[in-house]
């Protein structure tokens, strides 16, 4: 319940969102999108895996070295996935904004087709 308070005041604020805050809210509403479809035992197991792996992919893909990071894609990317928890299958062309965070080389790409 804290985690989705915490992603609702820092998305409804104009605050700058750090790159640490930015790949814990990713992975948690990543999957809070799958598990709204009820895919998250199919594709990860349990909801920590499904986080743990999104951490993963934002950091090494969205925000890693070398990648020129941009707060507010980051955000506008957190708005969009907010904006389609329930909507199945969960792709990355619901929230282009996840592809524009970090300029990376071949960076953002996650999609499930869940």
């Amino acid at each position: 319940m804290y985690r989705y308070l915490s992603l609702f005041l820092l998305l409804s604020t104009g605050c700058a969102i750090e790159q640490s805050e930015f790949v814990e809210e990713f992975a948690v509403q990543k999957c809070t999108n799958i598990d709204a479809c009820g895919k998250i035992p199919e594709t990860h197991g349990t909801t920590d895996d499904c986080e743990q792996f999104y951490k993963i992919v934002a950091d090494e893909e969205m925000v890693g070295d070398g990648c020129k990071y941009s707060s507010d894609m980051a955000k506008a990317c957190l708005d969009e996935l907010s904006d389609t928890e329930g909507e199945c299958p969960v792709e990355d062309s619901l929230a282009p904004s996840c592809a524009k965070v970090g300029d990376c080389a071949g960076g953002g790409g996650s999609d499930t087709g869940l």
